[in-house]
């Protein structure tokens, strides 16, 4: 498995809603990506991974099989339970195959139950 670094969450999207007080708290988030695979036949996953004081830690989105080249709606809803200071929230994907190929077209990342704002589009044609 090859993990693939596709964008950085931005703070604003995952400290939103953060108890200022809590040393341990949670979010939810919602996720949707289309990325189109090439190259290779096999597994690709979408994760979110965030380090904190408690370590590394990932999260799987969605998964899907893939036996061409094809565009896939990956999407899903994910907790995070954050411990302490946040050193980073990113999203990556994870290819089975070392020459799979992917491009990822539109990557969106919202807090749960917040209204989608144009700022939540992480990554548009990347």
């Amino acid at each position: 498995m090859i993990d693939k670094h596709i964008s950085d969450v931005p703070a604003r999207i995952w400290e939103e809603g953060r108890p200022p007080k809590l040393r341990i708290w949670e979010a939810e988030f919602n996720v949707a990506s289309w990325i189109k695979v090439m190259g290779a036949t096999g597994e690709v996953s979408l994760l979110m991974r965030y380090d904190d004081e408690s370590g590394e830690h990932d999260c799987l989105i969605d998964r899907s099989s893939v036996t061409g080249e094809s565009s896939n709606l990956m999407s899903g809803l994910v907790r995070m339970r954050f411990t302490g200071k946040v050193g980073r929230v990113q999203v990556l994907v994870r290819l089975s195959d070392p020459s799979m190929r992917f491009q990822v077209d539109e990557l969106f990342v919202q807090r749960r139950g917040n209204a989608l704002r144009r700022e939540d589009k992480l990554i548009s044609n990347y």
